[in-house]
């Protein structure tokens, strides 16, 4: 009888440099991640499964693209808003907005001089 060999599964543990290739980024990336891995031996050997995990984990934090296409940026105050304080130095105050204001009937109080 003939023996059927069956295929072998697909290598579930990478090397660094397997799991950096696996990912699509450099050894050095893939250590500063600090992604996690398992230590046997001296090896240091990265399970695809924690791989598959860490990518998934990774795009919905604050860094991955899904977070920041979910969520709206927040609009901006508008820089006319509330009160303009005065920067200092000499106002000059136009006679033409006092004839406008009297016109229109509006008070047109004398503004305090700043020392």
């Amino acid at each position: 009888m003939d023996k059927v060999s069956l295929p072998l599964p697909a290598i579930r543990c990478l090397s660094k440099e397997e799991a950096a290739q696996y990912l699509g980024i450099g050894v050095t990336l893939l250590t500063e991640l600090e992604i996690p891995y398992i230590k046997l031996g001296r090896r240091c050997l990265y399970d695809r499964v924690d791989l598959d995990v860490w990518i998934e984990e990774y795009k919905q934090g604050e860094h991955g693209r899904a977070k920041k296409e979910a969520i709206w940026p927040k609009p901006k105050k508008v820089s006319t808003e509330g009160k303009i304080l005065a920067s200092g130095g000499l106002q000059q105050r136009s006679q033409t907005a006092k004839e406008y204001a009297k016109a229109l009937g509006l008070k047109t109080d004398k503004m305090p001089k700043h020392c």
